[in-house]
């Protein structure tokens, strides 16, 4: 579209401003305040409206808005005095009121572009060049000249950098189908930035809790450290232009501090020359700043093949909706990539991490394991010095109390990258294991301290504290990571357990009864709240709360079924289930020597057995302590 005011042209295709036939340089913030405008000319636009649709509710002042219609007035040959195009409403808000004429935006044959013909220029365009992914490759690509501003304007400043990455805004007319890319985009740019040593990047996990409508107070509640926000725009019309507008916050002084667009046009002719050049610019530019590896890790990118980061970027949005159906169809995702490019470390990487997660949920471990070694040990064989992939693995032998393997695994992890969360959380279940109470408190805080918002690390810590009898840092850990993520049912489920040990029978009901109403079709939400009602003597209520488990077809861990046998004084059935547990090599496991609940089975001959079968018996621990 291209709006005509006077000598003015305002084209949305192209992202410019001409007058008499010049370019007018227009910032990308002021571009969007004369869009709105105009699009919603018939009516006032108040400033919290403005702030809603420009800023995405990101907290901006009274002055930078006010600048911003100054800029927006300048563009259009108005002023604050004059208000021919922009009128002041006092006390509302403002409103356009130039006259306009619309014209389609037109082609180099000068025929105008509808959305039918937008449409059969896509079937008529190779496969590779209007997939989402081609073009996602591409902005990527282009963002990292970004990255040229974040490393040099902060490193000598105190205090030194720490950024978020928002998930990034998708502009497009099919904005639907963007999203994984979007949030692949979000990734990237984040696994690229955690390479520059200088620099203090949120995770991704961490990152995803937050998305554009997030405000500077609630990121100062729950991430205090970061003073630096990245956010991204990328609008894609149907021709392959892409635009994409960057912008720097700083949190404490509410002001913008950088800000770029970037523009261009990506066919199958220049693709990888525009590629190459950019991230040769960012190379040259950061050389004296970065040392060799982080030049490469800057300027490489996971495969050359399109079409199978295409595939990964969709098994990466599905992994990450955390359900049994999207786990297993990720997976298949990332086989075909592998299959298309048989060196993609990170396509491995990312399906024993879907694996591992159907080990952690869904399936029994013992059939699940294999997988994720193999994935693992397959992303190791084509990127040996992955601290990810390392920290990965070992994570996976903790869970299955591979205790010395998961030990010299995470260390090696820990060695190559110490600022790695999922490697702190994998320490801090193996200290639990063996009972080492100081450690397990170091290494879930710097787990927390590094990816506050990670989800597993809010269920695993409160459990970890609680194991290991620190049952009011347990109840502190849960009050807040309940508040952080309110609908995440197993948190609740969990809180329950410390709940009724510390003797707050009321409180452990409530929790686990949330926990249901959360997470319905879990059963171990069934399982946590028929412990609660046991704790609390109330142990008529368990068998019918134990049914009601056993309807669901996902996997639980028979350890937990245990723990409410042990409640019902049936001994020989807490010792079936807990076989049970040991033949599916569950993860609950790994408490078995620290757990409260289990001391009336601990002078039972058949609890030893148990010990020296997950690794946890005396002889083993002293030998763990060599």
């Amino acid at each position: 579209m291209i709006y005509q005011l006077g000598n003015i042209q305002i084209d949305t295709t192209q992202f410019k401003v001409m007058a008499d036939g010049r370019a007018i340089s227009v910032e990308p913030k002021v571009f969007d305040l004369i869009i709105y405008l105009i699009t919603h000319r018939d009516v006032v636009i108040t400033r919290d409206e403005l702030f809603s649709q420009i800023w995405k509710g990101r907290a901006v002042s009274d002055t930078t808005l006010s600048n911003h219609i100054k800029s927006a007035r300048k563009v259009l040959g108005d002023d604050g005095d004059l208000q021919k195009v922009i009128k002041t409403v006092r006390g509302r808000g403002y409103q356009f009121v130039g006259d306009v004429v619309e014209h389609s935006a037109v082609t180099k044959d000068s025929k105008p572009i509808d959305q039918q013909s937008i449409s059969n220029a896509a079937k008529r365009t190779p496969t590779l060049l209007r997939a989402p992914g081609y073009l996602v490759y591409a902005i990527v690509t282009l963002f990292l000249i970004g990255l040229i501003g974040i490393a040099s304007l902060k490193l000598t400043e105190q205090p030194a950098p720490h950024i978020l990455v928002m998930p990034f805004e998708i502009s497009s007319m099919e904005e639907g189908n963007w999203q994984p890319f979007a949030d692949q985009m979000t990734r990237e740019v984040i696994r690229k930035l955690s390479r520059i040593s200088s620099l203090k990047v949120v995770p991704a996990t961490s990152a995803f809790s937050f998305n554009q409508q997030t405000n500077n107070d609630s990121l100062e509640d729950n991430l205090p450290q970061v003073n630096l926000v990245l956010s991204a725009v990328v609008n894609v019309s149907g021709d392959s232009k892409i635009r994409i507008t960057t912008e720097l916050s700083e949190i404490e002084k509410h002001k913008i501090i950088w800000n770029k667009a970037y523009e261009t046009t990506i066919d199958n002719t220049n693709f990888f020359s525009v590629q190459e050049d950019i991230a040769r610019s960012v190379t040259n530019s950061l050389k004296l700043i970065l040392g060799q590896a982080e030049q490469h890790a800057l300027a490489s990118f996971p495969t050359a093949n399109l079409a199978a980061y295409e595939l990964y970027v969709n098994g990466q949005y599905e992994a990450s909706k955390l359900n049994h159906d999207a786990l297993l169809h990720a997976i298949s995702l990332f086989d075909q990539a592998i299959e298309l490019d048989p060196d993609f470390a990170l396509a491995y990487l990312a399906k024993a991490d879907a694996y591992r997660n159907v080990m952690a949920y869904f399936e029994r471990p013992v059939e699940v394991l294999p997988e994720v070694v193999t994935a693992v040990n397959a992303a190791l064989s084509h990127q040996g010095d992955s601290a990810e992939a390392l920290s990965s693995l070992g994570l996976a032998y903790a869970f299955a109390w591979r205790w010395e393997d998961a030990i010299r695994t995470l260390s090696a992890a820990k060695a190559l990258n110490p600022r790695l969360a999922q490697t702190e959380l994998g320490l801090a279940i193996y200290y639990s294991g063996i009972g080492d109470r100081k450690n397990v408190l170091n290494s879930i805080t710097l787990a927390d301290k590094l990816d506050p918002l990670n989800v597993e690390i809010a269920d695993w810590g409160h459990w970890l504290l609680a194991m290991v009898g620190e049952l009011e840092a347990a109840k502190h850990w849960s009050q807040e990571k309940t508040t952080l993520h309110p609908k995440v049912g197993m948190i609740f489920s969990g809180a329950s357990m410390s709940a009724s040990l510390r003797k707050e029978h009321s409180e452990a009901i409530r929790l686990a009864q949330q926990g249901i109403l959360l997470d319905p079709e879990s059963p171990y939400s069934y399982l946590a709240l028929a412990q609660a009602y046991g704790y609390a003597g109330q142990q008529e209520k368990i068998l019918d709360l134990l049914k009601q488990a056993d309807q669901f077809d996902s996997y639980v861990c028979p350890y937990e079924k245990a723990i409410n046998y042990i409640l019902l004084n049936d001994i020989d059935q807490a010792f079936a289930n807990l076989q049970d547990a040991i033949e599916a090599r569950s993860n609950c496991l790994v408490f078995t020597r620290q757990d409260p609940r289990l001391a009336p089975i601990k002078e039972d001959p058949r609890y030893l057995i148990l010990l020296k079968r997950i690794g946890l018996d005396d002889q083993s621990i002293v030998r763990y302590s060599k």
